[in-house]
């Protein structure tokens, strides 16, 4: 790989991932290869990371992506443990590395990860702390990384190996399970809510085109923000008008899965009505039993009306954009 003057400029495409210090380049595919390749090359201008030279005479974009992505750790010295306290070079390669599989198939991405804990795996340390950097950025709720279709291969990876404790694999072993239970593209879960007169309904057998399911608590303030932008969206405005007394275009199931349901009611007059269903899960059945995995709350899925998830841990700005491509 090669670096011009021009392409310095690349600079401006990367901006900070976290407080740690750690960047990224855009998380999307807007960018060229080229323009990835070189930009990956600025950031990591490290001698303790050295890159390897993709060869000349591979000119097309994706095979230089899938050769980079196999080739990425040839030279990353995983006897050095002290590299997993150094987050400008370890953690700092690790997310262009991710980057970088968004570029290549999926089935190569699978193999550069299994390549990947194959370099590591005489190394447990290393290899456990490369596990918890796949958990961080493909699972965790707010990382812009986040892709359960590539956690699910890396969690096939570790969970056959030896290498990890019996409580890490444990930990993974629930992870995979929670993923694999409500997948994008597959039918969510059901479960029964309660309604605030106390009838108990189906969550598939509520009737509307899209869904936007819902997880939240009465007067948690983030809760509170996005009940909020929901209604103000004016997007979803759009949509809900199309709402009527024979059919519902869109609803929101605003389920409560906590058990203060005492708090709930108190906080029932301030929330909304129309084009809303609030209720809660009598019990906490759905945490009990893991129905869905609800890390963080407030969660959002968007379900069409065959209760399939289209959108799942959404953002509000997934589900506008959503939208706006239906129109």
């Amino acid at each position: 790989m090669k670096s011009t003057p021009a392409l310095i400029a690349l600079l401006l495409i990367i901006f900070c991932l976290s407080s740690c210090g750690v960047k990224r380049s855009s998380t999307t595919n807007n960018q060229s290869f080229d323009e990835l390749e070189n930009s990956i090359l600025v950031q990591n201008a490290n001698s303790a990371f050295p890159l390897p030279e993709i060869p000349e005479s591979i000119k097309d974009n994706r095979q230089r992506a899938i050769y980079l992505s196999m080739n990425y750790w040839e030279s990353f010295n995983f006897n050095d443990t002290s590299l997993i306290s150094q987050i400008e070079i370890t953690e700092q390669g690790f997310v262009d590395y991710i980057h970088i599989l968004n570029y290549i198939p999926f089935n190569d991405a699978k193999k550069s990860q299994k390549n990947l804990f194959n370099q590591a795996k005489e190394h447990p340390k290393m290899y456990a702390h490369f596990a918890s950097l796949f958990q961080k950025y493909y699972y965790d709720k707010d990382s812009p990384f986040r892709n359960e279709e590539l956690y699910i291969p890396v969690l096939d990876i570790i969970l056959k190996s030896k290498i990890l404790s019996t409580g890490d694999k444990e930990s993974y072993d629930f992870q995979r399970e929670m993923i694999h239970k409500n997948r994008v593209g597959t039918k969510a879960s059901d479960f029964v809510y309660t309604l605030p007169n106390g009838e108990s309904n189906r969550m598939r057998a509520f009737k509307s085109d899209y869904l936007l399911l819902l997880f939240s608590h009465p007067n948690h303030s983030d809760c509170v923000s996005v009940r909020e932008n929901i209604n103000n969206s004016e997007i979803l405005k759009k949509v809900f008008s199309h709402n009527s007394f024979n059919r519902n275009m869109l609803m929101v199931m605003n389920i409560y899965p906590g058990n203060d349901i005492m708090l709930w009611r108190e906080e029932l007059s301030s929330m909304s009505k129309e084009n809303w269903i609030n209720a809660y899960d009598n019990g906490m059945v759905i945490t009990k039993e893991r129905v869905f995995d609800i890390q963080d709350i407030p969660t959002i899925y968007l379900l069409d009306k065959n209760k399939r998830i289209i959108l799942k841990d959404a953002s509000l700005e997934e589900i506008e954009s959503f939208f706006s491509t239906q129109q």
